[in-house]
């Protein structure tokens, strides 16, 4: 059989608690840097992107409201 001390497992040591915070907020330094390398790299394709979807939205918009029945002629 295998015994587990787990009272002996959750004992830290009194600096461990600020260690293990640290390393998080490094790591999510880490991933947030990366992410604007990222975007500094693919900005203008991701600019393009934006500027097409909310075009395509536009129109599609626009073509709705053409073919919506007016609310005055409809006597609304």
């Amino acid at each position: 059989m295998v015994y587990i001390n787990v009272a002996r497992a959750e004992t830290k040591r009194p600096g461990q608690r600020g260690q293990s915070m640290t390393e998080y907020i490094l790591i999510v330094l880490l991933v947030a840097i990366a992410l604007i390398a990222v975007f500094g790299v693919f900005r203008n394709k991701l600019i393009k992107g934006v500027k097409t979807a909310g075009q395509q939205i536009e129109n599609v918009t626009n073509q709705s409201n053409e073919t919506a029945p007016d609310k005055e002629s409809a006597g609304q």
